[in-house]
């Protein structure tokens, strides 16, 4: 396969590429040697392990800037309080494939982490993972050791970095009766097999006993010594809840349906999402994923494992802006990446031309029937920061039910094996804790990413104002319009704003852009209503924009379709707001 010759060259390791010429993160992750080596400004190494234990002794405040790159494959962002440059503190996030079934057992250590740990909160992602925040360099090592020991020994591996992210699987999958596709043990299949192999990880966060041995990498291990050029996602998506918005991922899987059935045994793969950009360069943009091919479940894995292959050597390494596979596999063709994969992988797929209908996330706030005869509550846990009394009674009801967790897409809980719904009730409602059925539809499925302070990309609020919005829009009267509001603090799009009906991301100092109009299955990208929104004057641009909807949408159309249809001009004449 070759790029195409109007294209600007890239370098790759396919093409022969020097380390030398490559970006600064590739040399730090080549001499790493699986995760273990900081390579330092003078050419020299030393230990991951050491900046840990030099943090953890008070000698070292923060990690140095080499150390963080490689810090994020450990599941470690290094972060500093926007308002105070002088407080330095960790980001840890877990790996948690398809979003658990977390038992009771891990769901009382990760309470318990938090309390000891960091600052008392469990912060759901949009990715379905934990994040702890506030965790000061004395506590790292703490952290992630009591991680590894009590809740899985590769507790925070690839939570971060350039490699396969946390696997999502659509919540609903294992709990409908109707459809069984078995998605979670597919995800939890993809998960262990992308998973990076280097003993560095076991021994940074072991002992220091093992600081300086050296750290094995085993020969054939997937990503290499440069592992993949970034990050990479992947979502298994479900015949009634596409909720993972598999369009929006690297690799997007829908299970198909066949005469009124799905048991799982066969694929349609969708490839090249992507939702990621830097504000002022039109060469990055968002992307949707494109149809690849239906095929055999025991396909779906080595599939995947070849499309990172081929990420992995034909990714661009030095421009990081251009090196996602999004941008690898348009450069490279879809078909001729179709040709590689049945030619050198041998995966046998069909193109097809009666794909199936995507859904719609399902909403799974509220009770729901499950399968083996249980219930599962929805709980909406707000901006996804479980803290205070709210986790407190989610932890007692748990321990005392025993009942499984799983974390949703959307930044809420899913309370599973109910056996006594008033049980739960009364326990939820002994806490103080706000039931899904007494929010209003707005604030249910409204999501945001944590943004400031504590984000170092973020540029402007998202986390702790959306509450704000959500309280502005019910007391104008407009909380009851079935519509989903994402906010970000950049336009990295965590939280997946550019393709919900109304989103808005961080532009400038104290400004959004907002996107509306995207389908409510995630098939289609927002379009932007306003490039540059100052931030007083959000609350009356999605005042404006859902009294629009509730006074002339048509009954039966969904928020997205009518405000792709309707047009960003018509709708800036309707709201007629002075910017």
């Amino acid at each position: 396969m070759c790029a195409d010759k109007a294209a600007k060259p890239v370098i790759t390791i396919r093409s022969g590429g020097e380390i030398a010429a490559m970006s600064k993160n590739e040399k730090i992750k080549n001499s790493s040697e699986g995760l273990f080596y900081v390579l330092e400004k003078d050419g020299s190494r030393h230990t991951f392990g050491a900046e840990v234990a030099a943090m953890e002794t008070g000698d070292q405040l923060a990690l140095t800037k080499e150390a963080r790159e490689l810090s994020k494959f450990h599941g470690i962002y290094q972060q500093t309080n926007r308002t105070d440059k002088s407080d330095n503190y960790a980001m840890v996030r877990i790996k948690c494939p398809a979003g658990g079934e977390l038992s009771v057992e891990q769901w009382g250590i990760l309470n318990d982490a938090c309390e000891k740990f960091a600052d008392g909160s469990l912060r759901l992602t949009s990715r379905q993972a934990i994040q702890y925040h506030y965790v000061y360099g004395d506590k790292l090592r703490h952290l992630i050791a009591c991680l590894r020991e009590h809740y899985r020994d590769d507790a925070t591996l690839a939570g971060c970095g350039d490699v396969n992210r946390n696997t999502m699987c659509a919540p609903l999958d294992g709990l409908d009766g109707e459809f069984t596709p078995r998605g979670r043990e597919l995800a939890y299949d993809i998960a262990a097999a992308l998973s990076p192999t280097s003993s560095g990880y076991a021994q940074v966060w072991t002992s220091e006993d093992d600081l300086d041995a050296t750290p094995d990498l085993p020969e054939g291990e997937l990503y290499g010594p440069l592992y993949l050029p970034r990050k990479f996602k992947i979502g298994v998506s479900h015949p009634k809840d596409n909720s993972v918005d598999l369009f929006t991922q690297d690799v997007g899987l829908m299970p198909v349906v066949v005469d009124g059935k799905c048991d799982g045994e066969l694929w349609d793969l969708y490839t090249g999402g992507g939702l990621g950009f830097k504000h002022g360069k039109e060469v990055t943009k968002p992307l949707l994923g494109m149809f690849l091919g239906r095929m055999a479940r025991d396909q779906v894995v080595p599939a995947i494992r070849g499309i990172v292959s081929l990420q992995r050597d034909n990714g661009e390494r030095k421009d990081r802006q251009q090196a996602r596979w999004k941008y690898t596999i348009r450069r490279l063709g879809l078909d001729a990446v179709r040709d590689v994969l049945r030619d050198e992988f041998k995966i046998a797929f069909e193109v097809v031309a009666d794909l199936q209908e995507i859904p719609n996330a399902s909403g799974l706030e509220g009770w729901h029937d499950c399968a083996n005869g249980t219930s599962a509550y929805g709980l909406s846990v707000p901006a996804g920061r479980l803290k205070g009394d709210m986790r407190k009674g989610v932890r007692e009801a748990v321990e005392s039910l025993g009942l499984t967790v799983r974390l949703t897409t959307q930044e809420d809980l899913l309370l599973c094996d109910v056996r006594d719904r008033e049980a739960l009730l009364d326990v939820l409602n002994r806490y103080g804790v706000p039931l899904s059925e007494s929010l209003s539809q707005v604030r249910r499925h409204a999501m945001a990413c944590p943004a400031l302070p504590t984000c170092g990309l973020a540029m402007t609020e998202a986390e702790r104002v959306l509450p704000v919005y959500c309280d502005a829009i019910e007391a104008a009267g407009f909380g009851d319009v079935d519509a989903e509001i994402r906010l970000t603090g950049c336009p990295n799009n965590c939280a997946r704003p550019v393709s919900s009906e109304i989103g808005a991301y961080g532009f400038g100092k104290n400004a959004h852009v907002v996107v509306v109009g995207g389908a409510k299955n995630g098939s289609r990208l927002g379009v932007a209503l306003y490039d540059k929104v100052p931030s007083e004057k959000m609350e009356e641009v999605l005042i404006g924009l859902l009294r629009i909807v509730k006074e002339r949408c048509p009954e039966g159309q969904s928020t997205g379709d009518f405000l792709h249809e309707v047009g960003p001009e018509k709708l800036r004449g309707w709201l007629a707001i002075d910017l």
